[in-house]
């Protein structure tokens, strides 16, 4: 009896996974342009209604138009779901969905997923996908509570409810959009909120792996993996530092900021370190903060959250085995080393290769924005606003929604680089381009020489 022949697709797993990112955007797009979800009086462009949406698909939190005042409950509910299903990935809802009919995933489905998660294999992947669903319910469900003492007294019920459910969701998933024209900045000294933010963010730039293991060892003397161990060293020392710096430089610079009481200051320097890393949320201005804080949050936005969750940047394991192979060149070691164990030399490779080519986006993306300001402003203005279109530019790729306040006034030229960036930053470059390089079918191995370097 004759087989039946086997349809196979002839897009790769990561150009659906780029794919499927694009039609979201684009349905989302689509979506926001329908009157109900516009406020009565106010006209919404298509342009930055595809702004809109890549932002809260990528998970950045950059907003061309306020999103307290120009979308109506309808269209703060679409961007809600579409930060929701960016943050966790419309390829792992479709695997869950399939998990819940009791269907089988299919190797396709596997190496989409694969894709998705970055260097995780396919079948923990598969096994942890319930682990995702669930603790995202679980910890989105406890913010949005702990958050109703904040926000249902000042708001009422109604009102309050919806404020905590949005801020919870955009929290966990690091995106960093609000219901609030000024986001948390009347919050800068109430430690109950930023506390319950800074939380939320952290859960979601940790990334399901490390949730996962964190709940299975819970109460036992076990050792962990050396990536958990990797994201929570490198992750606090990241907190801790960006914030110690930032108190310092905005007390020594910023008149404004020492006008805070120093319990508000402490709490705004470490809400502010945080959010940086991965989420957009603010408690203090940021286009007044200081030039050397400005370069200081555009370092944490590079290196971003960890792998395998909603964070962006080039990732905390990324930035640590760069600093392993840095060291070990520095102390002719022939082995790059991080805590007890010996990196795979492709791994260390791996790490060099993406923090080059992140660099490399960013430059471009930060050329590219100079190149498309208003000529009508004058050199002048471009000159006076490098830093900022820099920070937006990195905040774009980092996926975290930080804005010194000129996102609105950027030129249609400028909004379409950081759709690109929050697009590429969302999917990481690699990924990005692998979806558009023609696969090698052959290897070749040239003869191997040295090259004079440095």
């Amino acid at each position: 009896m004759p087989q039946r022949a086997t349809r196979t697709s002839p897009f790769r797993p990561v150009q659906i996974l780029v794919g499927s990112f694009v039609a979201m955007i684009l349905i989302g797009t689509g979506l926001l342009m329908l009157p109900e979800c516009r406020a009565e009086g106010e006209s919404i462009r298509v342009l930055d209604a595809l702004f809109t949406s890549t932002s809260a698909v990528c998970v950045t939190g950059l907003a061309v138009v306020d999103t307290a005042t120009v979308w109506t409950r309808a269209g703060q509910l679409i961007i809600l779901l579409l930060l929701q299903l960016g943050g966790i990935g419309i390829i792992t809802f479709g695997a869950l969905f399939a998990l819940l009919l009791g269907q089988k995933i299919s190797f396709r489905q596997r190496a989409l997923l694969k894709e998705q998660y970055g260097q995780t294999t396919a079948v923990n992947i598969v096994q942890i996908i319930p682990v995702i669903a669930g603790t995202t319910l679980v910890i989105e469900l406890l913010g949005a509570l702990c958050l109703l003492p904040v926000f249902v007294p000042k708001f009422g019920t109604a009102e309050g409810v919806w404020h905590s459910i949005f801020q919870a969701v955009s929290a966990f998933c690091n995106c960093g959009l609000s219901t609030f024209s000024d986001s948390l900045e009347p919050y800068v000294g109430d430690w109950w909120l930023n506390l319950v933010i800074c939380g939320l963010i952290v859960l979601g730039g940790l990334g399901f792996p490390v949730i996962a293991e964190l709940l299975e060892h819970r109460g036992r003397r076990r050792r962990y993996s050396l990536h958990t161990r990797v994201v929570l060293w490198t992750s606090g020392i990241l907190i801790v530092a960006g914030a110690l710096l930032f108190f310092i430089i905005e007390s020594w610079y910023d008149p404004s900021f020492l006008e805070l009481p120093f319990r508000a200051r402490v709490l705004a320097s470490f809400f502010q370190s945080v959010t940086a890393r991965t989420a957009g949320f603010n408690t203090v201005r940021i286009g007044a903060i200081a030039p050397a804080s400005v370069l200081l949050l555009q370092v944490l936005m590079f290196i971003g959250g960890s792998p395998s969750g909603t964070a962006g940047g080039i990732k905390t394991t990324t930035f640590a085995a760069s600093l392993a192979a840095v060291k070990s060149v520095f102390t002719g070691q022939a082995d790059t080393r991080l805590l007890d164990r010996r990196l795979a030399r492709d791994t260390v490779k791996r790490a060099l290769v993406l923090a080059m080519l992140a660099a490399m986006v960013v430059g471009l993306g930060h050329f590219l924005m100079l190149m498309a300001a208003d000529p009508a402003a004058g050199s002048g203005l471009t000159s006076c606003r490098f830093l900022e279109l820099g920070f937006e530019t990195m905040s774009a790729f980092g996926t975290v929604g930080l804005s010194t306040g000129i996102t609105p006034e950027l030129t249609s030229g400028q909004k379409i680089v950081i759709i690109l960036m929050m697009l590429i930053g969302r999917l990481g470059p690699m990924t990005f381009a692998l979806a558009f390089a023609r696969p090698r079918r052959e290897q070749i191995r040239f003869p191997e020489t040295d090259l004079l370097t440095g």
